[in-house]
């Protein structure tokens, strides 16, 4: 009698309590790419794999751009195999726009070889590219870019210095504005802070006017620059320039400025531009 109660009371104990089933564990999460958003972890399709290494360039264009594009967690791991394997120039170009759209540090040693092909046109693309990457070595590769013989690779350089923020390409851009390289000036303008600024502001009479006024003029238009004493010593340097570049550049910020509130460098722009212009605007 004893025992047919235990079993009674075990089988009541045992109903009672909730079963875990043994697979009933927390789904692990997916891989999360740079830019926060969840990643699929399917299979790259094998014809999209074929084609990128295929002899149908065209073909192989899109498969790069369809990868660059694609959230599968293999995609990007097929750009990179395929730029290591070597593809043709013009397959080259969209691989490499493509790791970029997915920015990942192992992207840098490939990128940076690239950065020494023999096509310019690839040098470039290269180059434009490694600026999406904070990385000493991307940095130093965008730096020797400046130094390249063929001039759209130094502008594509000087291009990816100014949007990646490369402080150590600042020497060697201003070298390049000595030259009279125009994308140097936009590419300092973008990096200037009040010191750089009057770094530039000295070069007055080393560098050509007409590259002088263009940076300077390219750092008044920023939003971001500041203070307004900084900004009324760009203009006071601006209108030490002689060339009529000057005025081009101080009318453009006169003309992207608020008139309110009162600023001393507007002021200022104003005063020289009616000087310059015998009453003008």
């Amino acid at each position: 009698m004893t025992r047919g109660i235990c079993l009674a009371v075990a089988a009541v104990i045992a109903l009672s309590t909730p079963v875990t089933p043994a697979t009933a564990q927390p789904a692990p999460k997916r891989p999360d790419n740079k830019a926060g958003k969840r990643v699929v972890t399917a299979e790259v399709p094998a014809a999209t794999l074929a084609a990128l290494s295929g002899a149908d360039v065209e073909a192989a264009v899109k498969a790069a751009e369809q990868l660059g594009a694609s959230p599968l967690v293999g995609a990007h791991e097929a750009l990179l195999d395929a730029l290591a394997l070597g593809v043709p120039p013009s397959v080259a170009t969209p691989a490499m726009l493509a790791l970029g759209m997915h920015p990942a540090p192992p992207d840098v040693s490939a990128l940076k070889r690239y950065a020494g092909h023999h096509t310019p046109s690839v040098r470039s693309v290269a180059l434009t590219t490694l600026a999406m990457y904070p990385d000493p070595i991307a940095q130093a590769a965008i730096v020797d870019g400046l130094k390249d013989p063929v001039g759209m690779v130094r502008t594509a350089a000087a291009g990816a210095a100014g949007k990646g923020h490369v402080k150590a390409a600042v020497e060697s851009l201003i070298a390049l504005l000595a030259k009279g390289e125009d994308s140097s000036a936009r590419a300092l303008a973008q990096l200037a802070d009040p010191e750089l600024a009057r770094k530039l502001a000295d070069q007055l009479g080393k560098v050509p006017d007409p590259s002088l006024a263009l940076a300077l003029g390219a750092i008044l238009k920023r939003l971001d620059f500041g203070p307004d004493e900084a900004r009324t010593e760009i203009v006071r340097a601006i209108a030490k320039i002689q060339d009529p570049s000057a005025i081009t550049a101080l009318t453009d910020y006169l003309d992207g400025s608020p008139k309110s509130p009162p600023r001393t460098s507007r002021t200022e722009a104003q005063m020289v531009v009616e000087a310059r212009l015998g009453g003008g605007k």
